[in-house]
């Protein structure tokens, strides 16, 4: 079959038509799958942002929590610690006190009775020291030689003293506490009889007022009877006068 120009044309126009037609159809697809494949990579890195962001987020929280317990755990740790040295401490000074200058006889283990010290500086009862010497001529508490060398514990009854004078100066603390003590009682024993008093006073006013009141009553109501008997009185009046008007106008006054 022979094809004429025209429709050699034709069928040119037509064949470039379909080609045109099918490269626009696989641009459109092609641009169509790299927008999908733009959009799922766009999905993804803000799901993968958003993980990181997630993931840092609890590392901040674990990390914040961790350093509020480690705070917590130094702060426990420096009030224990500091606890036990101030407890340590006191132990320490009051056995070194106690070290220094006991009260009690090592002996007897009682307060001393005319306090004596050895050349090693411990301190007993006299008499407990020498009985000890009779039956061993060493120290009772480091057996060293006492020679029976025993000289007055000076600084012991000194110290006794002391303690004597605190002890007293305790007793007249507490004296003038139990005193005011007493003072206050006495003080508030009489305030409560005033009040015992006052609410007798009060009950009695109560009563001498509830009496006044029924009184009150009473008088009222004899006051109301007697206004209704007024009324009454003022109501006979009326008609007795209404009575002699008649009569007056009946009678002949020209006699």
């Amino acid at each position: 079959m022979l094809l004429s120009p025209a429709m050699f044309s034709d069928h040119h126009c037509f064949t470039l038509t379909a080609r045109m037609s099918d490269s626009d159809e696989a641009k459109t697809s092609e641009e169509e799958s790299q927008l999908a494949e733009q959009e799922t990579e766009t999905q993804e890195g803000e799901m993968t942002k958003n993980l990181k962001k997630r993931d840092l987020d609890a590392v901040e929280d674990e990390d914040s929590n961790n350093e509020s317990s480690r705070l917590e755990k130094l702060e426990k740790k420096i009030k224990k610690e500091t606890a036990r040295k101030l407890e340590t401490d006191f132990v320490l000074t009051g056995e070194e006190d106690d070290d220094a200058l006991p009260l009690a006889c090592s002996i007897c283990q009682n307060p001393f009775l005319d306090p004596v010290v050895t050349n090693c500086n411990h301190y007993f009862c006299d008499k407990c020291a020498l009985k000890h010497h009779t039956e061993n001529d060493t120290c009772f508490v480091c057996n060293e030689p006492t020679l029976g060398l025993f000289d007055t514990a000076v600084e012991i009854k000194e110290r006794i003293e002391e303690e004597r004078e605190k002890a007293r100066a305790m007793v007249k603390e507490v004296t003038a506490m139990l005193e005011k003590a007493s003072t206050m009682a006495d003080d508030a024993k009489g305030v409560a009889q005033k009040v015992v008093k006052m609410v007798e006073e009060i009950e009695t006013m109560v009563e001498k007022v509830a009496a006044m009141a029924t009184k009150a009553g009473e008088t009222a109501t004899m006051a109301a009877d007697m206004v209704k008997e007024a009324e009454e009185t003022m109501e006979t009046a009326k008609a007795n006068m209404s009575k002699a008007f008649v009569v007056m106008k009946s009678v002949n006054w020209n006699v």
